[in-house]
This record gives structure tokens, sequence and C-alpha cells, in this order.
């Protein structure tokens, strides 16, 4: 599947197979080194290009095929002093596991496509989504992380602003808005900034819940799972609105200049709030004076 977690797809194979992925790599002389994370997407296995080179003989899929889907296929010259250190020298090929930082690591693909994808094998795979791709507008699906997978049907304003996500990425600057925009809504999220956001949030946490009953959070907080897919329409439009903003001028005999106004003022309206007026330690009020002249 497109950026696939190697380890996932190695896992479907070996499954396949009926045989552990151990197992697998062992019958193909491949070592390998480090041990797994015990937390489900939170490590990887790095494969040397012998190594490589014997998995595409072994599925009869071109290497070139395997490199463009699994990202993370190659190890990307790993640090000596990780455990997880590829050694040399092993003809037969080697593999080795990485830590990954949670907030790169893969989360779990729409079951949906995966099902389809894998001839109904299984509805279960790990992929590096990028932000505009958490959510499957074809089967109202949230990647909540490596474990869940959210029915968002009942929340159809993600899906609008899902679309309105994807023209955003062609915009000049668009990478910088979005990741601005993500962690602004997170502190409003957290912080219950704004009590017309914190309402509107929880009444989408609300229908989120009742939707996927069986459900059940790692974290053992539905506000943390839920976080990203209730505020994505939000931040979304937050990033538009930051992507097309031009430089403030400088500050107006000792205040903001008046389009800095005018930017809260058209932002608080695309948001549907009455105002918008961010403190001296809000996260929009440190971007306004990353604009500013």
């Amino acid at each position: 599947m497109p950026t696939e977690s190697t380890a996932s797809w190695l896992q479907r194979v070996a499954a396949a197979h009926h045989l552990s992925q151990a197992h697998l790599l062992d019958g193909l002389a491949i070592t390998v080194t480090g041990r797994p994370s015990r937390t489900p997407g939170g490590s990887e296995l790095h494969l040397d290009h012998p190594a490589q080179h014997r998995l595409a003989a072994f599925t009869r899929l071109p290497h070139h095929h395997l490199t463009h889907a699994l990202p993370y296929l190659g190890s990307p010259c790993p640090d000596p002093a990780d455990p997880g250190h590829t050694p040399a020298g092993h003809g037969g090929g080697h593999a080795s596991w990485h830590r990954l930082d949670p907030r790169h690591a893969p989360m779990r693909a729409c079951p949906s496509c995966t099902l389809r994808r894998t001839g109904g094998t299984t509805n279960h795979a790990l992929a590096y989504l990028p932000d505009h791709a958490r959510l499957c507008p074809r089967h109202h699906r949230w990647a909540a992380g490596p474990h869940q997978s959210l029915n968002t049907a009942a929340l159809p304003e993600l899906t609008h602003a899902h679309a309105g996500h994807r023209r955003l990425r062609h915009r000049p600057g668009a990478a910088d808005a979005w990741t601005w925009a993500a962690a602004i809504t997170t502190r409003w999220h957290d912080h219950s900034t704004h009590t017309a956001l914190a309402a509107r949030w929880q009444h989408r946490r609300r229908l989120l819940h009742a939707a996927n009953p069986g459900v059940r959070p790692v974290t053992g907080s539905w506000a943390l799972l839920a976080r990203d897919a209730v505020t994505y329409p939000e931040t979304v439009t937050l990033a538009r609105a930051l992507a097309t903003t031009a430089m403030f001028p400088a500050p107006f005999h000792g205040r903001p200049h008046p389009a800095v106004h005018a930017f809260l003022d058209h932002t608080a309206t695309a948001l549907d709030l009455p105002h918008l007026t961010p403190l001296p330690g809000d996260l929009l009020t440190t971007w306004t004076r990353h604009r500013t002249h």
C-alpha cells in the first residue's frame, strides 16, 4: 500500500504464508538486530540492499516498486550509537529495528481501503499518512493513530474541510501555515481558550463517541484521541487564513497596525466566532509578531 510502514507490510507478507515476521526473515537468511517496540507503530524495520533484493525476489515484486511504496524500506544512515544500528558484513542481508518519534509514527490506514487493496485478507495496515490524508473522504474514516480508525460519517464538515485542505496544499507557504494552525488550534483545544470553539468541539466529540462505540482510547482519554479530528475544520480554515495573509506593517504608535485587527476580524468571521482577540501569550499573537516587518 502507498506509504505503508515496512514493518506493517512484512507482517502482512508473513501472515499470508502462515509465518511470524521473525520466521519469514530468518527463512530468507536476513539477520535482524534490535527489538520492535511494544507499542504498535513505535518502531520501524530498515533493510540493507541485499535484504531488500531478497524480499523483492521472494515476493516477485520489482525492487523499485518496493522502494516507491515503502518510504522507510532502507535505513536512513542510522546513528552508530543507536542499539538498532546496522553492522556491515552480512552478505545474506540485514535488517534492524529503529525507534520512531511518536510525532512521525505511522497511523492506521482506512480499514475499508486496506480491505479492498489487500484482496479482503485484512483491514489493518500502518502507513505514514500526511496531514491531508488522515481522513478518507470515501469511507469517512479518520486515522487516529496506529491503533484506531474513527468513523466520521456523523461529521460531514470534516469531508468539506478535507477538500479545502487539498486545495490549500498548492498555495505558497502552506506547509508552514499548517504547522502554525495545528499548533494554535491544539493549544486552544487543550486550554479551552474560546468558549464557542470548546462547545463546538465537545459536540463533535460526543458525536464521534456515539458513532464509535467499540473504540477504546489507548490513553483512556477520548478528548486526546479525537482532538485532531474535532479541530480539523477550524485548523484548515485557520491555515488558509495564515497562508493568504501578507506581512503586517510595523506597529502603529506603539500598537498593532490596523492590518492586524483586520486580519483578526476576517479570521474570526471565517471561524464563525463573534470576535478574536488573542492574549499576549497566545500562539496566534506570536504568529502575528513573526509576520510583522
